[in-house]
Order: structure tokens, then C-alpha cells, then sequence
């Protein structure tokens, strides 16, 4: 490891292992070897989709070493040893609430397992088991949002939906909601017996976006 992984695997500064290694009078057995683009584009094609600990063999370097380059490389989800990603981790994949995962797990069946890590459970989701579902649930993501390369490995079909949301997505779908709105909205779906997707075209926003207002101001009228 160079003095950034040990540090970060320490909890100390780059600067702080640097120092303790000269009062160790500690050497290296070998150069640090560079990161070739050759092992960079290996790394980000199977991450996600094999286990670190495979990569880690096949590259030859260590699992430190991985999480390390995948945090520069600018990828999320760097904890994941098992090939799943956490519900927080996949939240801010995507730029969305976390309390919004747990919703599409419960009500929308977005397939999960519970995995350990350490000394903890947590809710684990296989990348290719979510990019399956989101391809069939694509009317719940923004994928305009989401940047390239986010979340691998992508398939080829995300990157034309990401234009196609750029270009046809409402332009005020998470502009928050006022007072009035809310009255208008509430008007609107009880009142006019209008559907979902139709008040979404009159007040630009989508059906999925009318859909969880209604729900919160459900639950906010029968807790006042």
C-alpha cells in the first residue's frame, strides 16, 4: 500500500504515516507498482459484478488497494465487499432520498438480501439484480440525474434512456412543493377525479412524483 491506503486503512493522514514510518526507520520491499489503464478499465468492468476478492487475485493487488483506486476512479460503493452495495450507497448512486430505496423495496419489489458484514447486517443489493429491475420500474428514476459509469457495471440501454429523461423528464419534478399545490393537487384528484398522470402534465410533474404527494398528504391528514 502507499502512505494515502495505509492511512486511510488506519484512520491517519498520508503525512502522519509518513512520519511513523521514518521513526519505524520502515522500508519497502519494492517500488510502489502504478496503476496501468489496462487494470483500471478490468477493475471498472467487473466491479460490481465479481466479488473485490476475485479481482483482487486477478489483478494482484490488494483489497485496500482496490477500494483505494475505485474512491479516485470516482466510483460509489467502495465498501461492498460481497458484490452488493448498501441501500445508502445506492441512494446517493442514484441522488435520491434513502428513505425512497426502502420504499421501492417494500412496495415495489426491488430485490434485496440481508448480508454481514463484519460485525453488522445490512440490507444488500446486487448491482445487476437492481439494473434489471430499474429497467423494468424506469418511470421512478431520473436517469439524467444519475452520472455515467455511476453504478457499474451500466448496461448499454441506460445511457439512451439518460437522454431520453433529459429531454422529456418535467423540468420542476423536484422543485418542492407549496401550500398551494398541495390544495390544487388535492382539488384536483378528489374533487375533478382527474388521474395521476394527467395533473402531472397540467402542473409538470411526473405521475411517480403526484403519486408520493398524495401518499405523504394522506398520512399528514390522518395524523392531524
Amino acid at each position: 500500500m502507499n502512505n494515502r491506503e495505509i492511512g486511510n486503512h488506519l484512520g491517519k493522514s498520508p503525512a502522519s504515516v509518513a512520519t511513523r514510518i521514518k521513526i519505524l526507520k520502515l522500508s519497502r520491499r519494492e517500488t510502489l507498482r502504478r496503476w496501468t489503464e489496462q487494470e483500471d478499465e478490468y477493475l471498472l468492468k467487473y466491479y460490481g459484478s465479481k466479488s473485490l476478492e476475485r479481482i483482487s487475485r486477478r489483478l494482484q493487488r490488494s483489497i485496500p488497494a482496490l477500494e483505494s483506486r475505485l474512491s479516485r476512479l470516482g466510483v460509489y460503493g467502495v465498501r461492498a465487499y460481497t458484490g452488493k452495495i448498501t441501500v445508502y450507497e445506492l441512494a446517493k448512486c442514484l441522488q435520491v432520498d434513502v428513505h425512497t430505496i426502502y420504499n421501492w423495496i417494500q412496495n415495489n419489489r426491488l430485490p434485496y438480501k440481508m448480508t454481514r458484514a463484519r460485525t453488522r447486517n445490512f440490507i444488500g443489493i446486487d448491482v445487476l439484480a437492481f439494473w434489471k429491475w430499474a429497467e423494468q420500474n424506469k418511470e421512478f428514476l431520473n436517469f439524467s440525474k444519475i452520472p455515467r459509469n455511476t453504478l457499474i457495471p451500466e448496461p448499454d440501454w441506460v445511457n439512451k434512456q439518460r437522454k431520453y429523461d433529459y429531454y422529456n423528464r418535467p423540468k420542476y419534478e423536484n422543485k418542492k412543493w407549496t401550500e398551494e399545490e398541495d390544495a390544487r393537487l388535492w382539488y384536483m384528484f378528489y374533487e375533478e377525479d382527474r388521474t395521476q398522470q394527467e395533473i402531472g402534465q397540467l402542473i409538470g410533474r411526473s405521475r411517480h412524483g403526484i403519486q408520493r404527494r398524495l401518499n405523504r398528504l394522506r398520512k399528514k391528514k390522518l395524523t392531524t
